[in-house]
């Protein structure tokens, strides 16, 4: 069995004069409800063997709170460029060629590609990913180079609300 969470980051700031989009800080609002979100993740048991985010500080800042509230050690969380500006099927690529030693693989990026990755690998369809929200689908297999194979049973989607 594998399990894929798909979380979208947390609430950053817009249009920042002066700040590139890699480099938008995320908003009080959006580090609570960050911080909700993963406190009802633990209150579920949920931790991943893995976590890898996108490259872009709120996408980083948002694995950075769901690590500590998960106890996942911060330093173990994998950075990756490979979720910034792609489509969903390079996310794939990179779930794909994932140890098969890690059951459990948390990503953190952005939508629209998010909404999209969790409607292709989901027996179910979502219409939009909200930010901070957390999507679970498991696959029954044992190898993450198969998660094309076979849709995911949709375990939760999380959104806080």
């Amino acid at each position: 069995m594998k399990t894929l969470y798909i979380v979208r980051h947390a609430k950053a700031s817009q249009n920042v004069t002066g700040i590139k989009d890699l480099e938008r800080p995320l908003m009080d609002i959006g580090i609570e409800r960050a911080n909700k979100i993963s406190g009802i993740l633990k209150k579920k048991k949920t931790y991943p063997d893995k976590i890898i985010s996108s490259h872009a500080f709120r996408a980083i800042n948002t694995a950075i709170i769901f690590a500590k509230n998960l106890e996942y050690p911060v330093n173990n969380i994998e950075i990756t460029t490979g979720f910034y500006g792609n489509n969903s099927s390079d996310i794939i690529d990179i779930i794909s060629e994932q140890s098969n030693e890690i059951s459990s693989l948390m990503v953190f990026g952005h939508n629209p590609v998010w909404t999209e990755l969790y409607n292709i690998l989901s027996e179910e369809k979502l219409a939009h990913l909200s930010t901070s929200a957390v999507c679970c689908i498991q696959f029954e297999m044992d190898d993450w180079n198969k998660i094309l194979t076979k849709k995911g049973k949709s375990v939760f989607v999380e959104t806080g609300k």
